[in-house]
């Protein structure tokens, strides 16, 4: 136990094991002052934008068996959404050439960089929870690791077709959280229209293209959700744009200043030119930028874990910044 990523794998797997446990809570709470809780979801009766996020739902009510309730079924996707992104990114965030060439005590900066934002941010899983949260964070881990070329020797067999794994995931995500997925390859648009292709595992034209078609499906099912399959779901008494309510309710302010701000530095850090970020990272970067506004203009400022899937997915960018920035030579991050 004397590497640092043999410490951080340990120390990540007590963080999210601790997440999920405060998120079984929430859970259970919710389920004993209301047991018919999520039932509205479930029956096509709930309010909209929650009735069009059916997947996980559905999902929860299939492992219902016995003793087993929905809320077992929302903590059991969590734990799995959790597990499989943080130790996702960790990887991605491990096979960089900036953590391979780096010194030890360098490493041990990065290792712990990333256990500390892992903590930071699940730590408000419960903050306004949803149960779509973890799944769309595990989604945006495996899209990026799809969409990232690899410099290890043995690839994964599930990493042999990133073409179909990206548009798969792009399905799964049009059930969970579409604006999550659509905000990501938006962002790869961006950088394939300014010909940054590097570090993509697909050529910048085949990449283009899939996230065309990525935002095409999840847009689609989105569509059918909203305008066939929910037509009646309204917005009760929530306003679906919440511009003027963020800018003039102060107390909205405090947590979203709070959550952003590891992701405001990577942002500054990035534009002033301080390394050079490969191709899917500036996709992800650009992507999640897209989503702040987004976020800022329909969602509750204050919602933090709207922003969760696209805080955790650049945690490893953010450690090889801080890497490179606080200890390392300059050098290309990723």
């Amino acid at each position: 136990m004397d590497s640092p990523h043999k410490v951080a794998r340990l120390l990540l797997g007590l963080v999210v094991c601790s997440a999920i446990f405060s998120d079984y809570w929430e859970y259970s709470k919710q389920y004993h002052a209301n047991p018919e809780t999520w039932m509205d979801v479930l029956g096509g009766t709930a309010d909209a934008p929650q009735q069009y996020r059916i997947g996980v739902p559905w999902a929860a009510n299939l492992l219902r068996h016995g003793p087993i309730g929905l809320r077992h079924g929302f903590t059991s996707i969590d734990l799995v959404g959790a597990a499989f992104a943080v130790f996702v990114l960790f990887s991605l965030f491990e096979r960089s050439r900036l953590y391979g060439a780096a010194e030890e005590r360098t490493r041990w900066f990065g290792a712990a960089c990333f256990v500390f934002l892992a903590q930071y941010y699940l730590a408000w899983t419960t903050w306004y929870q949803r149960p779509e949260t973890m799944p769309s964070m595990a989604v945006l881990a495996a899209t990026l690791w799809l969409m990232t070329a690899h410099h290890a020797p043995r690839r994964s067999r599930w990493m042999a077709a990133p073409v179909p794994g990206m548009l798969a995931l792009a399905v799964l995500q049009g059930f969970i959280r579409p604006d999550v997925i659509i905000a990501l390859h938006l962002g790869v648009l961006l950088v394939c229209l300014k010909g940054a292709g590097g570090g993509f595992a697909l050529r910048r034209g085949t990449q283009a293209a899939t996230s065309v078609a990525a935002i095409l499906i999840a847009g689609g099912i989105q569509y059918y959700l909203m305008h066939v399959v929910y037509s009646h779901a309204g917005y009760g008494t929530t306003p679906v744009f919440q511009l003027l309510l963020n800018a003039t309710h102060p107390l909205r302010w405090i947590p979203f200043a709070l959550f952003v701000l590891p992701w405001l530095w990577l942002m500054t850090t990035v534009v002033r030119g301080r390394g050079r970020v490969k191709a899917p990272d500036a996709a992800l970067l650009a992507g999640s930028a897209i989503y702040v506004c987004l976020w800022l203009i329909v969602g509750s400022m204050d919602e933090v874990r709207i922003f969760l899937p696209f805080a955790m997915a650049l945690a490893p960018l953010t450690s090889l910044c801080a890497m490179q920035r606080f200890i390392a030579s300059p050098d290309t991050v990723g």
